[in-house]
């Protein structure tokens, strides 16, 4: 074998080692679950639409002049629904693209990564909430609402990450002998993934819903943790 044959044999290889790397080569279920919690991650500023909808200007000025000399205001249903709505099209192409990218075995580029699983959710609930009480003349850097959504999106980045936790990872569920038992393993924290995630999504939801989570937060992230710890002890349990 020649040396350049050699070069692009070792950099396919480097490339579809990269790719294990960077977290494409999901399973169909996790893709399927990522893409599913992005979208109502990306969603979820609709429902801070519909909360101040009576407050929001039915024409929102945005101060910016377009083509023509024409002045680009927002309709409110743009402003309320329309946002959130474009930002789960993004989300939704580039969950597309990064499945793209595992089939062909490829690495991409350094903005699709970013933005695949966790960019468009974030970009959305941080732009589109803002833009919404900017609309409605709220302040949105209130701690009631900066914390819960802040911890929700951290929980949303857990589930994932635990959702097919690798044996070999720092952060993992250890219970006794339960990483001698793959299928107990991935069982174990494929559950607490889905936990973590949809708790993630209920303190998103709630504050975008109500907006006061006093009470409910606590609860929440108490369970959220709970749940698939008691989960992880029996099913170690059953293998002692």
């Amino acid at each position: 074998m020649s040396k350049q044959k050699k070069k692009a044999a070792l950099s396919r290889e480097d490339e579809m080692t990269g790719a294990k790397l960077f977290g494409k080569h999901a399973s169909v279920e996790k893709r399927r679950a990522l893409l599913a919690v992005t979208l109502a991650v990306c969603a979820m500023p609709m429902l801070l639409g519909w909360r101040f909808w009576s407050e929001i200007p039915r024409v929102v000025e945005t101060g910016l002049i377009g083509p023509g000399g024409q002045d680009d205001s927002l309709p409110r249903w743009m402003v309320a629904f329309g946002m959130p709505a474009f930002m789960c099209l993004m989300d939704a192409i580039t969950h597309m693209q990064l499945h793209l990218n595992q089939k062909r075995m490829t690495i991409p580029a350094a903005p699709v990564r970013l933005l695949g699983r966790w960019g468009f959710p974030v970009l959305s609930v941080i732009f589109c909430s803002w833009l919404i009480f900017h609309s409605a003349g709220q302040k949105m850097l209130q701690l009631s609402f900066v914390t819960p959504c802040a911890l929700g999106l951290l929980l949303l980045l857990l589930g994932s990450h635990m959702f097919d936790c690798p044996l070999d990872s720092r952060l993992a569920l250890r219970f006794s002998g339960l990483e001698e038992n793959p299928l107990q393993w991935k069982a174990v924290h494929r559950f607490a993934g889905w936990i973590w995630m949809l708790a993630g999504l209920a303190l998103i939801a709630w504050t975008m819903a109500v907006g006061s989570l006093s009470l409910v937060m606590p609860a929440v992230v108490l369970a959220a943790f709970a749940v698939p710890w008691i989960f992880a002890r029996s099913r170690s349990g059953k293998m002692d």
